[in-house]
């Protein structure tokens, strides 16, 4: 889910731990909700050996809780899908059987089903498809972490209150029974003695009843709190912007000259809050420690996607462009040792500068600065990107339809150099900034560890497997690499209510 920080392939070896190191590949790759905002859900489109398949993971909002698991097959003869979630650092022995999904009625390349999350935690969802065509396997890296405390009805709790009254007082009356007429001979009315006993023994088994269920309480609010202190809540960081004054020899511009100019953006991660979790350090994912995306909060008019350079192990510089002045989104993707991945947000203001000559901190750093467009978005040399499902509807919950391709001033489909692994990123905004999410074209999945490398053209037509969680204005970003130059094209899109979660 991300893209660039200049990395030497030694400082990238050095990073990862041994324990990383010894886990599958397929365990190295991880997904977590955190790693998106407003949007929890987990994609992913790949092969299960020569099966082409696209899985969703919708997350619970607690755990323990049962994941739907989508996979949808396009492959022909397909006789059986099942899947199995593996949690991190276990071996396949001590993984739970797989379960079979159910064919969904009507459509013949659906299937669906539920597994059961016990933990949070890193997990490779397990997909295995049986068919005409021999069998094959999928691998998708989820992270469950529980996202908030689920609240009682209080029509519910109103009536387990009362029923439990019912059942308190239904105890005392038959306590009180076998204390006192139970002991009498049939017939025998209970004296003056008997009923004290009664008494006694009532008010004995109210204070053992009371005792009880305080101690249930006490119980039950310990637990309620180490709940949720173990809710997700985003890593604190701070964002600042400074005058490079190295760029012109520390000297300070006199009024009248035109003196080099560079700002340099700074985000620290809180050192405190990352000595209280235990920091765990970063690694590398699609080749960089830390993506940053800068989005315009008026009119989501600006993006830079940066990869800054580590100072330390919690702070990263990078050297910002010229971006209009305002308020600005700052959205951080990191990936941790342990595969967790999350999304830090923050926010700064810019504020009135020169416009200079950008020389980015990393080669993979990106602008675009503009509107963005319905379809297709054009290029100065006279190529476009084409939205192929813009003029589709778009609902809250269902295919978000990112099919894009690009072509030249004729018509003719051109190709692309890769960038960072694959043959485009995207990244997708609210305008609100209440959803954010950034994507590849094998989905929401990151890239831990080393990239593989990838030479020559690939082609240029390529999809995000996605779904817009919330109804809204959003644009989407699509970024890919031509000639040796990255470059952006911003679609606009509306999107509606009416879809199936």
């Amino acid at each position: 889910m991300r893209s660039g920080r200049i990395c030497s392939r030694e400082t990238i070896v050095r990073s990862v731990t041994r324990r990383t190191q010894i886990v599958s590949g397929a365990l190295a790759l991880s997904i977590v909700c955190a790693a998106h905002v407003g949007s929890p859900d987990a994609y992913f489109e790949g092969k299960a050996g020569p099966y082409p398949v696209r899985v969703i993971i919708r997350s619970p909002a607690v755990i323990p809780a049962r994941a739907e698991i989508i996979v949808r097959v396009t492959g022909g003869g397909v006789r059986r899908v099942t899947a199995t979630a593996r949690s991190w650092g276990a071996d396949e022995k001590n993984a739970p059987p797989p379960d079979d999904a159910a064919r969904v009625p009507g459509d013949s390349t659906l299937w669906t089903l539920q597994l059961w999350v016990m933990r949070q935690g890193s997990y490779a969802v397990i997909v295995h498809v049986d068919g005409a065509g021999g069998s094959g396997t999928a691998t998708v890296p989820y992270t469950a972490v529980a996202q908030g405390v689920l609240t009682m009805n209080r029509t519910m709790a109103v009536a387990l209150a009362a029923v439990g009254v019912f059942l308190v007082a239904g105890m005392l009356t038959i306590i009180g029974a076998a204390a006192g007429e139970a002991t009498l001979s049939p017939g025998e009315a209970p004296g003056d003695d008997v009923r004290r006993r009664a008494r006694r023994v009532r008010w004995g088994g109210a204070a053992i009843i009371v005792v009880i269920l305080a101690g249930g309480r006490i119980w039950w609010m310990v637990e309620d709190r180490a709940y949720a202190a173990a809710v997700f809540r985003p890593t604190v960081a701070r964002v600042t912007v400074r005058d490079d004054t190295s760029a012109r020899g520390g000297r300070t511009a006199r009024p009248g000259r035109t003196e080099p100019h560079t700002r340099i953006l700074r985000f620290a991660i809180d050192p405190t809050v990352a000595a209280q979790r235990s920091w765990i350090p970063l690694i590398p994912d699609h080749g960089k420690l830390l993506h940053l995306f800068l989005v315009k909060k008026d009119g989501l008019g600006a993006l830079a996607h940066l990869h800054p350079v580590a100072i330390d192990s919690l702070t990263f510089e990078a050297a910002l462009p010229f971006l209009p002045s305002g308020q600005y989104f700052v959205f951080a993707d990191a990936v941790h040792e342990n595969g967790f991945a999350e999304t830090m947000v923050q926010s700064v203001t810019l504020g009135e500068a020169p416009a200079m000559a950008w020389k980015p901190s990393d080669a993979d750093d990106a602008i675009f600065v503009g509107n963005g467009v319905r379809t297709p978005s054009r290029f100065d040399d006279g190529s476009t990107l084409s939205w192929d499902g813009a003029n589709g509807a778009h609902v809250a919950g269902g295919d978000a339809g990112l099919h894009f391709t690009l072509r030249d001033a004729s018509g003719a489909p051109l190709s692309v150099e890769p960038y960072m692994g694959m043959a485009a990123h995207a990244v997708v905004v609210r305008s609100d900034g209440g959803v954010y999410v950034h994507l590849h074209p094998m989905g929401t999945t990151p890239s831990i560890g080393t990239m593989p490398v990838m030479a020559g053209a690939m082609p240029g037509e390529f999809e995000f497997p996605w779904a817009f969680p919330k109804t809204g204005r959003y644009r989407v970003w699509v970024q890919f690499r031509r000639s040796g130059a990255v470059r952006s094209a911003a679609f606009d899109v509306e999107v509606g209510a009416g879809g199936n979660r």
